[in-house]
Formats: C-alpha cells, structure tokens, sequence
C-alpha cells in the first residue's frame, strides 16, 4: 500500500545545473577573448568558443527547491577563506578531452577551496558528482577540439609565453535549465575579509 508519504518520495522536481566560477579582471577577460579569436580563425569552430575568461570549481545538478541550500553550503565554505592571488603561467594541453587552457602555477590555494567545497556541498546535498577528487585548476581556452584541431594548436602554442595574475576575493554562482544551452548569473558570494581588506589597505 502506497500512503502519501511514501508516494512523495516518488515525485520528481525539475533539475537546475549549477556552476561555480572564479572570473579574472577585465584585462585578463579581453586577453583570453583574443586567444579564443585567433583559435577560430586558425583552427574553425571549437566548444567554448564563446565563454567569457573563467576557473571552473565545480558544476552540479541540483532540484531547485534546495537553491538556498546550495548557496547556504557554499558561503559557509566562503566565510573561512581570505582572498588570495592566482598566478596564470604559460599554455597547458589535455591530450583526453583535447582541450587547451591557460595553467595556473600556484594551484594549491584553488585546490582547497575545490576540496573544501565539494565536501561541505556532499554532505549538504548527496550528489555523487561531489566524489570526484580529481581536479586540476585551469584556465580554459578550447576544449572538446578535434584530433586536427589539438595537434595544431599544440604545435602553435606550446613555447608561446603568457604571464599574469588577479586577486580571487568571489566565486560566481551560475545556473542553466533545461535544455541547459544557456547559463544565467545567480550571484556573487564573497570570501572573508582579511585583515588589511577590513581597514581599507587591499
């Protein structure tokens, strides 16, 4: 016998996927939009030809109804981080999933809050996609390119010198719904404050 209890175990919600993002300054921003220029006329269509300069933490499915769940976890994370710099060092390549990025040289700070991130959001929400320990931050240019396309833009790419850094003192909450072709900006959770942010001197 079904009671109406257990017969809402059975309802289903509609699914929102969330991204969490850090963005860099506009210089960096305009910067990676003219790398991703030259990749289209060198190399022809690419996915992720279009995003804007960003370092993807992690990305989820969720029921909209646990939205302030989410964003509760992941300020409750936020509230113990200072803001720190990241340091962008030269062309990396993935030969798996063919894609080319900008890599990061002082990963360890992103890695914690990745690590500190997917635990509290495990533990808040229960979604195996927070299991996933390998993660390696990066700055995406091309992703998902063709055999063509990859061995190219690794012959192209990879002595060319690029060097910069920016301050992370906020992660980015998007979300996209079905059919999940568009993502729209959710908000903005900033980490704690240092000590010299409070007086005013950062």
């Amino acid at each position: 016998m079904i009671t109406e209890n257990t017969s809402n175990m059975f309802t289903y919600t509609t699914l929102s996927e969330y991204l969490v993002i850090a963005l860099p300054y506009a210089e960096i921003n305009e910067e990676v939009k003219k790398f991703k220029k030259e990749f289209f006329m060198k190399y022809g269509s690419y996915s992720g030809q279009n995003s804007c300069a960003h370092i993807r933490l992690v990305s989820f499915f969720q029921p909209e109804e646990r939205e302030d769940r989410i964003l509760r976890a992941t300020q409750d994370v936020l509230d113990e981080v200072k803001g720190f710099e990241v340091f962008l060092n030269g062309f990396g390549f993935n030969g798996m999933d063919k894609s080319v990025f900008l890599d990061v040289l002082n990963k360890q700070s992103l890695l914690d809050v990745y690590h500190q991130l997917r635990l509290r959001l495990f533990k808040e929400l229960i979604s195996l996609a927070f299991l996933n320990k390998h993660y390696q931050p990066a700055m995406n240019i091309a992703r998902d390119l063709n055999a063509f396309q990859f061995m190219e833009a690794v012959r192209d790419y990879e002595h060319t010198p690029y060097t910069n850094n920016f301050r992370i003192t906020r992660l980015h909450i998007l979300k996209r719904k079905a059919p999940f072709n568009t993502w729209e900006s959710l908000t903005t959770l900033p980490f704690a404050k240092s000590e010299g942010e409070l007086l005013g001197l950062n």
